[in-house]
């Protein structure tokens, strides 16, 4: 079976920030932040869904993470992918994140150059080999903030994308890149490009996917279980089948 995933990004949707969220949502399985998100929406979604979240900060730190002397607020119970490639241990997909958007502005901290993102990249390319080398892929999905240059960004500078994160794309070939920024009010709009072997994908304000990526986890818990996707910490994990599917966002 598919992945199920919730991605959200730019904007608190009250169809997600609502009491009713589990009920409505309780097959997903991981949660993706991209970017310019309060941080109570994050802690919000851990603690409604119990599943791990994942996120990368964006470019408007000062609505939700900034805090007295400067430092930036890491949501509770949430995972930052910022400029680190981690393995997700309950599902074993291997996670990458790059944080924010092409500087702008002076004195912002998630605002950077091309080569503020190459370096980025670089420091990370070690763990993907290694990870190319013990588990045959290198990345299975990419999290941003911003989309790659000429695929799904814009003309104007501050969301004009990254050069790097196509590279990126080329050499490390996740499966799937999600990212947020560019807002698509009209919902009649595309929001997913193929780009060589990975799918990019729009995510704001936020989609319900399922994400057909093949992993390797442990089966000691059943598949038809009524709960088929255990709690965190409860010590149990299930085996996903590979499987290709798409949802549309809901709404």
């Amino acid at each position: 079976m598919p992945i199920r995933v919730l991605a959200v990004s730019d904007q608190v949707d009250p169809r997600i920030h609502s009491a009713s969220i589990r009920q409505r949502m309780g097959d997903v399985q991981l949660v993706f932040g991209c970017g310019d998100l309060p941080a109570s929406y994050l802690e919000f979604l851990a603690d409604a869904l119990d599943r791990p979240v994942y996120y990368v900060y964006g470019n408007h730190l000062e609505e939700a993470t900034r805090v007295p002397g400067g430092e930036l607020y890491q949501p509770m119970g949430c995972i930052d992918l910022g400029g680190r490639v981690i393995r997700d241990e309950w599902s074993g997909l291997i996670l990458a994140g790059i944080p924010g958007s092409p500087r702008y502005a002076e004195n912002e901290p998630m605002q950077f150059s091309e080569f503020q993102i190459g370096w980025m990249l670089w420091k990370m390319a070690p763990r993907l080999w290694w990870n190319r080398l013990r588990h045959g892929r290198a990345l299975d999905i990419l999290i941003t903030h911003s989309p790659p240059r000429d695929l799904g960004d814009r003309d104007d500078l501050p969301h004009r994308g990254f050069k790097a994160l196509r590279t990126m794309l080329r050499r490390w070939r996740p499966t799937y890149m999600l990212h947020g920024h560019i807002h698509i009010y009209d919902r009649s709009q595309p929001f997913q490009i193929d780009f060589e072997s990975t799918t990019i994908i729009n995510v704001y304000p936020y989609r319900a996917l399922d994400l057909n990526v093949a992993t390797v986890i442990d089966d000691r818990f059943p598949h038809d279980a009524e709960l088929r996707y255990p709690p965190m910490g409860s010590g149990l994990r299930a085996r996903p089948t590979p499987a290709a599917t798409k949802e549309p966002a809901h709404g």
